[in-house]
């Protein structure tokens, strides 16, 4: 962090974030004793207390939170200021607040971001991972991998890849019930169905003839979490359509079997997202372009997944 949020205010911000003295020191690079002597100074300048303390966790006291909410933004502001004099000096630095899919996050960015601070050493990145669509205006990201065009006209989406939806199922169910061959064939094969949070279900989409086809699926398992539903189908609960990046690496593993990859749908993209500013932030454009560089557009397609021998 900067100059300007090391002084006792930024120890406070900082601890209010992170939730401990300890937590705060690592990110501002001071002890955490100095970090409680910063906060107990505002407290004693103020005559108020800012934090309740117990032996397991801090909380912010009503005045706490009031202090909070008035000076992080402006320490924030502070903060870009002392960035926008070091990018000009060619110095790509500063914090940079990333949000992204839980599985995405998982299997793909966080290598991707720990080669991103190996050559930009000097940016502090933040990763929410998380299934939620961050406001880019009101939530604390300053960019945002989306799958699926963003609805907000003040945001700019890259697109960075396509998104295949395959069929799957694990070797022990194919095993037992046959391999199908078409589409149609789902009408003799027990199918894992997807609860949306709207209440609608997943309705299994094939390409066929250059169109795309919904053919309506039956199965006693019915789930509402994506992880849930690649796990059952794992241990052989029956066929089940997902995400190419779900299933990739257990195609690879021999784990699981892609069905009829020849009716795989495209239907939606991985974007990254950032708010449409005529003046991005360095760190901001060198990630984009870092990024853009790694992610092949064909990354979660399964034509090369054959299993590890």
């Amino acid at each position: 962090m900067s100059r300007h949020a090391s002084t006792a205010l930024g120890s406070f911000l900082r601890t209010a974030e992170l939730g401990s003295f300890a937590a705060a020191s690592r990110v501002l690079g001071i002890s955490a004793a100095a970090v409680g002597q910063n906060v107990k100074r505002l407290e004693d300048d103020y005559g108020i207390k800012l934090f309740n303390r117990t032996t397991r966790k801090m909380s912010l006291t009503p005045e706490g939170s009031l202090l909070f909410q008035r000076v992080r933004e402006p320490l924030r502001a502070l903060d870009e200021v002392d960035h926008l004099f070091q990018e000009s000096r060619g110095l790509v630095a500063g914090p940079l607040r990333v949000s992204a899919p839980k599985r995405f996050a998982y299997h793909s960015l966080v290598p991707l971001l720990i080669d991103f601070c190996s050559a930009y050493p000097k940016v502090e990145v933040e990763l929410d991972a998380s299934d939620m669509v961050r406001d880019l205006v009101a939530d604390p990201v300053d960019i945002a991998f989306r799958i699926g065009d963003p609805p907000e006209s003040s945001m700019i989406a890259r697109k960075l890849c396509r998104l295949p939806v395959y069929t799957f199922a694990a070797p022990r169910y194919l095993e037992r019930h046959g391999t199908p061959e078409h589409p149609q064939d789902l009408a003799d094969h027990e199918c894992l169905q997807y609860r949306f949070p709207s209440g609608e279900t997943w309705v299994y989409a094939f390409s066929i003839d250059g169109e795309i086809a919904r053919v309506r699926t039956s199965g006693k398992l019915t789930f509402n979490d994506p992880e849930c539903l690649l796990a059952a189908g794992l241990a052989g609960a029956g066929v089940f359509q997902i995400d190419g990046y779900y299933g990739g690496e257990a195609v690879r593993e021999g784990r699981l079997v892609p069905l009829m990859p020849a009716f795989a749908a495209d239907l939606q993209s991985l974007s990254l997202c950032f708010p449409s500013r005529e003046h991005l932030p360095l760190r901001i454009r060198a990630f984009i372009d870092f990024v853009v560089e790694r992610i092949d557009a064909d990354c979660f397609a399964l034509d090369d997944c054959a299993p590890d021998q």
